[in-house]
C-alpha cells in the first residue's frame, strides 16, 4: 500500500527505477544474463518440460535434449527480444510524455493500493 500511495503522490518515483541513460547496453546484458542463470524457476521448468518430449527408444537421448534445448532457447530469444524492443520503444516514448507517464503511475499506484487493501481485509 505504501508503494502505491507513493506512486500516486509522486514523491520519490518508482523504487529501483534507473534514470534514462543510466544503464549501458553491456551492463544491461550482464544483469539480464546473471538474473536468468540464477533463476531457479527456469531450471525447474526445463527439467520438468524437456524430458517428456524425449523418447529413449529413438536413441541418442543427449542429442534429443540438445535439439529441444536449442528450440527452447530460440523461442525464448524471439519472445524476450520482442518484449525488449517494445519496452524500449514504449520507455523512450514515455520519457517525453510526462502526462501519459503520470497517468500510468497513478493507475499503477491505485492498483497497488487496492491490492494492499484487499490483502489487509482478507486476512
Amino acid at each position: 500500500m505504501y508503494q502505491g500511495i507513493q506512486m500516486i503522490r509522486h514523491r520519490k518515483g518508482v523504487p529501483g527505477e534507473v534514470p534514462a541513460g543510466g544503464l549501458t547496453g553491456r551492463r544491461a546484458f550482464a544483469t539480464g544474463l546473471l538474473t536468468n542463470l540464477l533463476n531457479p524457476k527456469m531450471v525447474t521448468y526445463t527439467i520438468a518440460l524437456l524430458p517428456q518430449f524425449v523418447d529413449p527408444s529413438l536413441g541418442r537421448v543427449w542429442l534429443q535434449f540438445a535439439i529441444l534445448g536449442v528450440i527452447l532457447m530460440a523461442m525464448e530469444f524471439l519472445v524476450d527480444g520482442t518484449v525488449r524492443v517494445l519496452a524500449g520503444r514504449i520507455g523512450a516514448w514515455l520519457r517525453y510524455r510526462r502526462a501519459a507517464r503520470r497517468r500510468i503511475e497513478v493507475a499503477t499506484g491505485g492498483l497497488f493500493t487496492g491490492l494492499g487493501v484487499r490483502l489487509a481485509v482478507d486476512r
